[in-house]
């Protein structure tokens, strides 16, 4: 295995934009030969993500709360606020905006030299693994640290690099949101067609044909193209959804008195919903559960006991992903799922700050997919196919149907209208449907960090009950929505994020 020199390959051609991975020249002594395609495959290989969003994405959402006698930390505080912190460590915006731009060098660079190989089925697989993570990076970095799209047509973007830098401090720009869209797209489209399963080992911790497609149909949704996101949707489903779904129903029986065990089924490469997982170096695992700033009785009780469903019974308290909620001693008002693993990878050389721990991520879903495609039905005006896909998702994963009329899904009441804001809006029968899809999504990627997108796109407001004197509720248009550039990023001369008020604090 090559893959630890090829890291360090990657540092010669870290990219522009940032003082912290463009500080240094590059430095040939680093450089390899890469003079086969499974040399390349490593390279690629190497180009995932090994840094995770949800440990500073969970805690900017609506599903926590300050715990009592949590264990409190400098990021889980400042996300809570959200405030600006720019500290460099594991689970960090920082480190996140770092480790995505490593992964779009190394793609780069795969690209460069896979220009001089023989064109052949393997090269095109690469070529095809290559464009979607240089999409799929880019499109996290421009959800997390730019508006969501079609806010506006000038909403600066983040910078979309497409070559490998030789040369140290090069002026980039950020370009706009719908450019950056435009680039993934293309690189998405590029990526699909040439993309192939047949030359992994792990196919689970790369983007297969189906992850490629479920990242599409994501990214469709995101864009408001719903006609697109349907149509990539029905290739990761295929005739039989929901035998692909996620399965609480029988995990109650394979699981049952083992809750703190979710995270072996949950993460497992074998579990047929999982569609590509990524191994992260994280803490996630034990701040999950502990950290001052998470779900508690009262957040788990509002989410997973009200009525998903207007008028049935069954979509209140019969959920079955609520009895898999359960408090870690000796903290009893916390809550958590345990859903990630952890699996020590090297001597831990802190107990209060540990490195070395790898945490399992899932990053792409069939159940994802699903609702994907139930809510972009739900926006073509077509219920009945997206009350059709919302009995399968209930059936195949909780057991039951609703029963309920189908006119009961697009009516109810209109009093929240305004709590939602997309930037195509909403008719008074979507409403009633998208606040379903929307509850569904807010427990099945409970504690995942994916709540934070939907909050972001929908516009919706978030208020807490903190007394800290820093403490401003996240209003409509909040320019807190985007996270704030790295200070590396903006004295190299990156457009930093507007911000109101001085009731901010960054955090070094």
């Amino acid at each position: 295995m090559i893959k630890r020199s090829l890291l360090l390959v990657s540092l010669a051609f870290l990219l522009g934009g940032c003082q912290g991975y463009l500080d240094k020249n590059p430095d040939a002594a680093l450089d390899i030969s890469i003079d086969t395609e499974e040399k390349l495959q490593e390279l690629l290989t190497g180009a995932y993500p090994t840094a995770s969003y949800i440990p500073f994405l969970e805690p900017r959402t609506d599903n926590v709360e300050e715990r009592v006698n949590g264990i409190q930390s400098r990021l889980g505080e400042s996300m809570y606020l959200w405030e600006d912190y720019d500290q460099e460590d594991l689970d960090t915006p920082l480190g996140y905006w770092r480790e995505c731009y490593r992964g779009i060098a190394q793609a780069n660079k795969a690209l460069e030299l896979l220009s001089t190989f023989p064109k052949n089925e393997r090269t095109h697989a690469l070529y095809g693994e290559a464009f979607l993570l240089r999409a799929y990076l880019h499109f996290m970095l421009v959800n997390i640290w730019a508006e969501p799209y079609g806010r506006s047509t000038s909403s600066p973007g983040i910078p979309y690099l497409t070559k490998p830098e030789k040369h140290a401090f090069v002026d980039y720009k950020r370009g706009t949101v719908e450019e950056v869209y435009a680039q993934i797209e293309q690189d998405l489209k590029r990526g699909i067609s040439l993309v192939s399963d047949r030359y992994y080992q792990q196919p689970k911790y790369h983007f297969s044909k189906r992850a490629a497609y479920a990242f599409a149909s994501r990214f469709y949704l995101m864009k408001g193209d719903w006609k697109q996101c349907i149509a990539y949707a029905d290739y990761v489903l295929g005739n039989a959804p929901g035998s692909t779904l996620r399965p609480w129903i029988s995990y109650q029986e394979q699981l049952e008195g083992r809750r703190e065990r979710l995270h072996e089924i949950y993460c497992a490469p074998q579990t047929a919903a999982n569609l590509m997982l990524a191994s992260t170096e994280s803490r996630l695992s034990r701040s999950i559960a502990t950290d001052r700033y998470g779900a508690t009785v009262g957040i788990v009780d509002k989410i997973f006991k009200r009525k998903t469903i207007k008028d049935d019974d069954q979509s209140g308290d019969a959920t079955l992903i609520y009895p898999f909620v359960f408090a870690p001693e000796p903290y009893r008002t916390t809550r958590y799922l345990a859903k990630f693993d952890e699996r020590a990878t090297q001597q831990e050389t802190s107990e209060v700050h540990p490195r070395g721990l790898a945490v399992t991520n899932v990053l792409f879903t069939t159940d994802e997919v699903l609702l994907n495609r139930m809510e972009a039905y739900t926006m073509l005006g077509e219920y009945d196919r997206a009350i059709l896909d919302l009995k399968t998702y209930t059936l195949s994963k909780l057991g039951y149907e609703p029963a309920v009329p189908n006119d009961s899904y697009t009516q109810g009441s209109t009093s929240d209208y305004a709590l939602y804001a997309p930037f195509y809006g909403l008719t008074v029968r979507q409403l009633p449907m998208i606040r379903t899809i929307l509850h569904l999504r807010q427990m099945e990627f409970f504690e995942e960090g994916l709540r934070w997108f939907d909050l972001r796109r929908f516009n919706i407001e978030v208020t807490r009950s903190s007394k800290s004197s820093f403490y401003r509720p996240l209003k409509k248009d909040d320019p807190r929505q985007c996270l704030q550039l790295p200070t590396e990023a903006i004295t190299s001369g990156l457009e930093p994020n507007p911000r109101e008020g001085n009731n901010h604090r960054i955090r070094h």
